[in-house]
């Protein structure tokens, strides 16, 4: 992510917040007035959704809670909002001087609040800390305004289970076999593949639906001009439609829905990122050697979904805040966060459990993907990500649900971006 290269973009999402955060001055005066520091405690409250993913939103509310342990003062809170309406209630909170102490945000999302000054510097946090390559990304000015809390990459999976049952022992290694795999499991009663595909769901669409066209190596920008109806770009499309048009894909199911199915062995392949996989090992009826993992069924490398920790400009506890940051990031806090972020790439090069690593063999797919795959943050554009692919994604629908030409409706995509920046 090249926030260097976005100022101009940048500059006028800072304007659109400039009322609100002109607002909260006086908020903010007060409240490091009346700060306390981090060895008096306090109560802190963590927003992130992942709390709410079945066994393994558990384990990570439990690993945080390891805060507490060694600063038995503090108090963690949880905060609970389910994913697809979590950006718009934290911007909201956000904007209005309140929302937790601490939160969990996507890259796109901490582009927008680091530029309307709603995040905390945490300089402080990170001094001494070997962070490693992927937190970079969020410094801005000087300031790291953020840590990695966990960036996840993409695989296709297989229900290793439902796989047998309709005879097949090898991963689909392209389209044309994941299509034909599926069809076989389809015929043995169960579904074959599933993957996001409705604008009801677009705040994880978007995020899923890169595989598609990173993997024939498009891309939505040059860094400098939009590219969306590039021919890999078009390519990507063509391959969802025809996946989509197989008759193998549940028509309907959101991303809980068929995630379920997976994990209750009535789904036999998704594509999917390494936090839902380890999510599915995460109890019920599969284990972790029931789930095979294999590279996406395209030419190139996907996308990565980069999961960030930051702290509210305007928490009335920013010192605990930041000290909690602190232990996140120390070996302490790395060493308890791992065995819940499975196969992510987490804020220090902190090792995969070996017990982990043995119990889980999907987990070395996404090790190995991790580290060649890009950022769903449009480059030149990151400021404008979201609402260049809300319209990417809406001529996605379009060729999907009523049948209109990918390269026609991209290009129609094309048109209505550039008018739009």
């Amino acid at each position: 992510m090249m926030i260097s290269s976005t100022s101009r973009r940048m500059m006028a999402v800072a304007a659109a917040f400039a009322i609100t955060t002109a607002g909260l001055s006086a908020c903010s005066t007060s409240a490091d007035a009346d700060a306390k520091s981090a060895t008096e405690g306090g109560t802190l409250v963590f927003s992130n959704w992942q709390w709410l993913e079945p066994g393994r939103g558990e384990v990570m509310w439990e690993a945080v809670n390891g805060y507490v342990t060694d600063n038995p003062k503090a108090e963690l809170v949880k905060s609970e909002t389910a994913f697809a309406q979590y950006a718009d209630k934290l911007n909201t909170q956000l904007g209005a001087g309140s929302g937790p102490d601490v939160f969990v945000i996507g890259d796109s999302q901490f582009v927008t609040l680091a530029e309307a000054g709603l995040l905390e510097p945490l300089n402080s946090s990170v001094s001494g800390v070997k962070l490693n390559a992927s937190n970079d990304s969020m410094v801005l000015e000087g300031d790291q305004l953020g840590v990695t809390w966990d960036q996840v990459s993409y695989a296709l999976l297989g229900n290793k289970i439902v796989m047998e049952q309709a005879g097949l022992t090898q991963m689909p290694t392209t389209v044309d076999e994941l299509i034909a795999a599926s069809k076989a499991i389809e015929a043995n009663g169960a579904d074959g593949f599933a993957v996001r595909h409705q604008m009801n769901d677009f705040g994880g669409w978007y995020f899923d639906f890169q595989a598609w066209p990173y993997g024939q190596g498009g891309a939505w920008s040059d860094g400098e001009k939009l590219t969306i109806d590039s021919p890999a770009n078009v390519k990507g499309v063509s391959e969802f439609k025809r996946v989509m048009e197989a008759g193998i894909v549940p028509i309907g199911d959101d991303a809980s829905t068929f995630r379920t199915k997976f994990k209750e062995n009535q789904l036999g392949f998704t594509i999917d990122n390494s936090g839902a996989a380890a999510s599915f090992a995460s109890g019920g009826k599969l284990t972790g050697a029931d789930i095979l993992s294999a590279p996406l069924p395209f030419p190139f490398s996907g996308q990565n979904e980069h999961l960030i920790l930051a702290v509210n400009a305007n928490s009335k506890n920013k010192e605990l805040a930041k000290n909690f940051v602190s232990w996140v990031v120390s070996e302490s806090g790395q060493s308890a966060l791992r065995p819940s972020m499975g196969a992510s790439t987490m804020a220090t090069n902190i090792p995969l459990e070996q017990e982990f690593e043995t119990a889980n063999p999907w987990a070395a797919t996404y090790l190995e993907n991790g580290s060649k795959s890009r950022s769903v943050l449009i480059p030149g554009f990151e400021t404008e990500t979201v609402p260049i692919m809300r319209i990417i994604m809406q001529a996605v629908e379009r060729v999907i649900a009523e049948g209109q030409d990918p390269q026609a409706a991209l290009s129609q995509a094309q048109q209505e971006a550039e008018a739009a920046n």
